[in-house]
């Protein structure tokens, strides 16, 4: 097996330093043509290969980047939004060259695993997958001058952030459930300390008042993103109030939703319509299948990634990017029967 050269191995051979062969490599322009021809001819042949770790650590850059998720641990297996979020975020940085490192935030051991983060030394900059208003971590990671880019919106004035249009989603939820005939419509939300629950709740209020329908406290469950939640807070809109239609600020909440109507012997779409929010692998499989808005969520994850990659590799520092993502409304089933 041949051995792998060595820079002083090729620095002895060139008759040059190590330092003057370091240069080269690194394409440093202080060297002279026939010094760099020399030296470069020497390392294609014998095929010598930078380590780019060690290249990396030299310039101060390890090429890994953190992805954060704060959510508890079995939320991170039941739902796949951020599963199918981490797939975009690792396909772009093994494209990249980057390594991934995951963090999973549990509430118990908050404030331990921010330390954690904040004190990391082997991160290049930090990808935040939680929209959570006025968060703790990125406070830190502010003050620490870190890299980042969160995914969801938030109103920090120099950090970027990739998010869906989750007014507009929502808005189009309503939309599409006054075209086929529902007025008595009900909204289970998402958790109000995040922006996305905010603002698909904004949206579905928007919805009805662009429809001159009224925005009754009665008909507005809090939920909590989970499929349990779903189903208890429908159980409970059922027994206090008439409706034939819910919009649902996920999918899980959306299919427990489904369950308490169909256990309080309703029909789906007959009796109430439901629409939900991500458009995750079961909506389709579901049955009946899930009318839902479609958000890019693989599509986020690769765009964020990208965005803090290029701020790294071109030192870029001061320039916040907010970037916007369409939503898409998909029928199905839980609609589809009244059009």
């Amino acid at each position: 097996m041949n051995q792998i050269p060595t820079i002083n191995e090729i620095a002895k051979i060139a008759g040059v330093s190590r330092s003057t062969v370091s240069r080269v490599i690194n394409n440093d322009p202080n060297v002279s043509d026939h010094t760099r021809a020399n030296v470069q001819r020497i390392i294609d042949e014998l095929k010598y290969q930078p380590n780019p770790v060690a290249r990396s650590l030299i310039g101060g850059r390890t090429r890994v980047l953190g992805l954060v998720i704060p959510v508890v641990l079995s939320s991170l297996f039941s739902d796949p939004f951020f599963g199918l979020l981490a797939q975009g975020i690792s396909s772009t940085c093994t494209t990249n060259i980057y390594t991934l490192m995951l963090w999973i935030v549990e509430p118990d051991y908050e404030k331990r695993t921010n330390d954690t983060i904040l004190n990391n030394r082997l991160i290049d900059g930090i990808i935040v997958a939680s929209n959570v208003i006025n968060d703790p971590l990125i406070d830190g990671l502010i003050q620490r001058e870190i890299p980042l880019i969160q995914i969801g919106r938030n109103t920090y004035p120099n950090v970027s952030s990739v998010d869906a249009d989750n007014v507009h989603g929502a808005v189009t939820a309503v939309r599409h459930l006054v075209r086929i005939g529902r007025n008595q419509l009900a909204t289970i939300t998402g958790h109000m300390d995040r922006f996305s629950g905010r603002d698909r709740l904004t949206g579905f209020k928007q919805g009805l008042r662009e429809h001159n329908l009224p925005v009754l406290e009665e008909r507005i469950a809090y939920g909590d993103f989970t499929e349990k939640g779903g189903y208890l807070q429908t159980k409970r809109l059922l027994s206090q109030t008439e409706i034939n239609g819910i919009f649902a600020a996920n999918d899980l909440m959306s299919l427990g939703a489904i369950k308490a109507i169909q256990e309080a012997g309703l029909r789906v779409p007959e009796d109430i319509a439901v629409v939900g929010f991500d458009d995750i692998p079961a909506a389709s499989r579901h049955h009946p299948s899930l009318t839902t808005i479609r958000q890019p969520i693989h599509q986020m994850g690769s765009i964020a990634a990208q965005t803090l990659i290029d701020q790294l590799e071109n030192n870029v520092t001061g320039t916040t990017r907010r970037i916007i993502l369409p939503t898409e409304l998909v029928i199905r089933e839980t609609t589809s029967k009244m059009d």
